[in-house]
């Protein structure tokens, strides 16, 4: 689903768990949250997400970058299949390397294959340096703690998008009980985020999408009310 020029949206529409993924097609092509493989109902979600990319006219190959919101699998599990077809290059905060390290262990004990997750960069809080000299992308990245140790936002600021991961949903939050999660942590992440000014899409890793700046604002306001 196209939403700006240079932005694109890929809601999971499946049964059992799997993440919404984006892609932006500025100086670099950039894939956020690649999502599973295969997820516990054995649903091809890679697939799902391959044929998407295809109808809106990208292959795999076309990929530079993969960017994670964080490293849970249900985000980061097709990282290795991708980068293997694309070369691209994968970044995640180090906060959340111990997370990929678990999935990649826990998925050779189960399987004997190995899942390639290690980042090639670490993310970190500030502009995005795509590697554009003179380039005319700006996104801008926020440590947001609190879901993961490791947790991230996008901010695309040319298309007015904030990019939020399993931080803040669309009426909800992501949840603080898996490790390194953290609820005093995700609150002033969320009041973080809220501040941020000219967010016309709200982009979650799961549900629905929040269009038009008062909503988001709103969003916001009303998820510190009833969480914080």
């Amino acid at each position: 689903m196209k939403l700006t020029d240079k932005l694109y949206f890929y809601p999971w529409r499946g049964n059992a768990n799997n993440c919404n993924s984006y892609l932006f097609k500025g100086e670099k092509i950039i894939l956020f949250d690649p999502g599973h493989i295969v997820n516990e109902f054995n649903e091809d979600c890679l697939e799902s997400l391959v044929d998407s990319l295809d109808q809106d006219g990208f292959d795999v190959s076309d990929i530079d970058l993969i960017l994670c919101t964080h490293g849970h699998p249900d985000h980061v599990e097709a990282v290795s299949v991708l980068r293997a077809e694309s070369d691209a290059l994968v970044g995640l905060h180090k906060d959340d390397e111990f997370i990929v390290e678990a999935i990649a262990k826990r998925h050779h004990s189960n399987t004997g294959e190995e899942l390639n997750l290690k980042p090639d960069f670490y993310l970190e809080e500030g502009p995005l340096n795509l590697g554009a000299e003179g380039g005319s992308d700006h996104i801008e990245v926020y440590h947001t703690p609190g879901h993961s140790p490791g947790g991230v936002c996008f901010h695309l600021l040319d298309e007015k998008a904030l990019i939020s991961g399993d931080t803040v949903f669309d009426g909800s939050i992501g949840r603080s009980d898996l490790p390194g999660g953290d609820m005093a942590a995700l609150g002033r992440s969320i009041e973080k985020l809220s501040k941020l000014e000219n967010i016309e899409l709200l982009l979650p890793g799961h549900m629905g999408i929040v269009t038009q700046g008062k909503n988001v604002r709103g969003n916001f306001e009303q998820i510190k009310r009833y969480f914080f």
